[in-house]
């Protein structure tokens, strides 16, 4: 009943439907509800994600239902627990709720499918509230494109291209291209050389739904009988395998709808990408045929990395790379390793190059003034760990590293961030793989190849701390973005072809979490005197049922000084940077907003430690936002 409730509120949600809902409600043996308390519940079941049916439907019958959600957030299904009432205790009724939404988000999870293809993922891409992923075919023979949709991954049909020379007036998207029996629509018109006002336009066309057969080099019309000159037959747009995708969100042509995605991925050409239509932007005359890694837009110009060279394309036009219509190359003098746009200083904003022991930084709007610093101080950064919070960040030798501007004109200063965990950074640093930043928390993210990750949380003011995370499922590429309702996504891809999102759901991806929280050694403001701990005090924040263990040790966590009358218990943290044997205890906490939990404390020493920690896949997040000790002080150390 709970079940079939909660999916006919969130389907109708609107008091016309509720007056259904509320017949439907109206039926049972329990209170009968009016159409104005239907809609109510409704609405709560919508935002709550689970319904209760508390003997409204049946007399002795207790049930609670969740729904199963597709990727969208929509409801593809529900499930229903029942219990018969003297086997329902109300005090359990909250870990129900949170074990049976987990249930249901499992339910879906077996449903889900990896990408179709082979090897690991290329690259993720949230992009107008639709997820993509870059992956080889099953063959490893090309590299293909799929978009997520409520039936599973769809392929991206990447069309053709044809050549055209010696035009003048171009067909525009949505024309259809017509030379005898063959028919194609234009999704782009791309101008490599030349003027069409003077007849000297080269390019090519991105085409849809060819039909009739191919074309051939000669005339072909469009609209209002205009007629282009095509150099040949069309071919084919195919991706190579291999690389890594790196991409860059802009608008050069100032509609709503032209924003479009720019990416690199340092084996294919550079292109560009709505969503369906995907354009390859090749460049010319580069040495040995290399292919840009890494794509930036700034200052209304297409930037390609590509070896230790930084080539910009003409202002404005994201296809054209003639240096006579304003593109040009700049070159470094290192291997490339990120491009990262910060405002800058009250002229223009500036591009941040890195490379792997090296950054320099670009000012100006063109190539009438670009300004190139060669910030020359050993700070650099490891392929793809450089991302833009509100400074640029990003993992170098020394660290995860801010480059905070100052007042000075052309001047950042770097301020490395992890010099408190430099022996995890020491051992980690050459094995980054992927990055990301969360803006909802606040938060730089980078990755390893051997699952673990580093969470630093900053504000404009420094340094809140850090988080250490360890991945069952490895990432190896991430992917930051934003729905249309202004929910930040952050996607990343493993080697097994699968598309995780991260930050939400309570498990990891069905496993369970282990996340712990270890406090630092807390004399309490006395150092040197002795204390009788007697209890602490948590302050919780959170929305739904936590499970919970807290642990305790005293005295730098001395085994020779332990709890009175307390029963005592081994937590195995070999290889961790914590304590061996600890003492624990286990809360259940039913929080929908601020509360306290009270640990009593047995125990005398200079100083405290404590850990909590949480071993659940169902157990959503919450926040522990203080502690107060309770102690009385003895006396000092002889």
């Amino acid at each position: 009943m709970a079940a079939a409730l909660l999916t006919k509120s969130c389907e109708m949600g609107d008091p016309g439907g509720c007056g259904e809902l509320g017949v439907l409600y109206a039926v049972g043996r329990g209170l009968r509800q009016s159409d104005g308390q239907s809609a109510a519940l409704s609405r709560r079941a919508c935002e709550q994600g689970f319904a209760l049916d508390d003997e409204e439907h049946e007399e002795g019958i207790h049930c609670i239902g969740a729904p199963i959600f597709d990727y969208t957030g929509a409801i593809v299904a529900t499930i229903s627990v029942s219990w018969p009432g003297f086997r329902y205790k109300r005090e359990e009724e909250s870990r129900k709720i949170d074990r049976i939404k987990a249930a249901a988000a499992n339910i879906y999870r077996a449903d889900i499918q990896p990408v179709p293809g082979s090897g690991p993922i290329r690259g993720v891409l949230y992009f107008k509230d639709v997820a993509y992923a870059f992956r080889d075919n099953a063959a490893g023979t090309a590299g293909d494109i799929y978009r997520s949709t409520v039936s599973g991954w769809q392929k991206v049909t990447l069309g053709h291209t044809v050549g055209f020379d010696g035009a003048g007036p171009l067909p525009v998207t949505g024309d259809v291209l017509t030379q005898g029996t063959v028919t194609a629509t234009v999704e782009r018109t791309v101008i490599t050389e030349g003027d069409p006002t003077a007849d000297t336009a080269k390019g090519y066309l991105v085409l849809s739904n060819l039909a009739g057969g191919n074309f051939a080099a000669g005339a072909a019309t469009f609209p209002t009988a205009q007629t282009i000159n095509l150099t040949g037959a069309q071919v084919a747009i195919t991706r190579l395998p291999g690389g890594r995708c790196t991409f860059s969100i802009g608008n050069f042509f100032a509609q709503e709808g032209t924003q479009y995605v720019y990416g690199a991925d340092g084996v294919n050409d550079g292109f560009e990408f709505d969503g369906d239509t995907y354009t390859p932007i090749p460049v010319v005359g580069v040495p040995n045929g290399a292919k840009p890694k890494y794509a930036q837009v700034h200052s209304n110009h297409l930037f390609f990395a590509i070896g230790s060279s930084l080539i910009h394309s003409a202002l404005g036009d994201p296809y054209n790379f003639e240096v006579l219509k304003g593109a040009g190359e700049i070159g470094t003098g290192g291997n490339i390793t990120g491009l990262i746009v910060q405002v800058g200083d009250q002229s223009g904003g500036a591009l941040m190059v890195f490379a792997r022991n090296s950054m320099w930084v670009l000012y100006g709007t063109s190539a009438q003034d670009w300004k190139f610093v060669n910030y020359n101080v050993g700070v650099g950064a490891w392929d793809y760990t450089a991302q833009n919070l509100f400074d640029a960040f990003a993992l170098d030798d020394r660290g995860i590293t801010a480059m905070k501007q100052t007042l000075n004109y052309g001047n950042f200063d770097p301020a490395t961030l992890t010099h408190n965990i430099q022996p995890f950074i020491g051992v980690n640093r050459g094995l980054a793989v992927c990055s990301g930043v969360s803006r909802a928390n606040s938060q730089y993210r980078v990755f390893f190849n051997n699952g673990y990750g580093i969470y630093t949380t900053v504000n404009p003011q420094g340094l809140v701390g850090h988080g250490i995370v360890l991945f069952p499922d490895k990432p190896v590429c991430m992917g930051d973005g934003e729905t249309s309702n202004g929910r930040s996504v952050q996607l990343f891809g493993t080697a097994d072809g699968y598309v995780m999102w991260n930050d939400i759901g309570t498990s990891f991806d069905g496993k369970a979490i282990s996340a712990f929280l270890n406090t630092n050694i807390n004399a309490v403001k006395s150092p040197r005197i002795r204390k009788r701990f007697r209890r602490a005090v948590l302050e919780m924040y959170g929305q739904a049922y936590v499970e919970m263990q807290v642990g305790y040790a005293f005295e730098w966590a001395s085994s020779k000084i332990l709890p009175h009358a307390f029963e005592t218990g081994e937590l195995d943290l070999t290889g961790m940077p914590f304590w061996d044997a600890m003492i624990w205890d286990a809360f259940f906490w039913d929080g929908r907003a601020n509360d306290v939990v009270s640990v009593e404390l047995n125990g005398t020493g200079e100083n405290m430690q404590m850990m909590v920690f949480v071993d659940a896949d169902f157990v959503e997040q919450f926040a522990l936002k203080s502690a107060i000790f309770h102690y009385t002080p003895r006396r000092g150390n002889r």
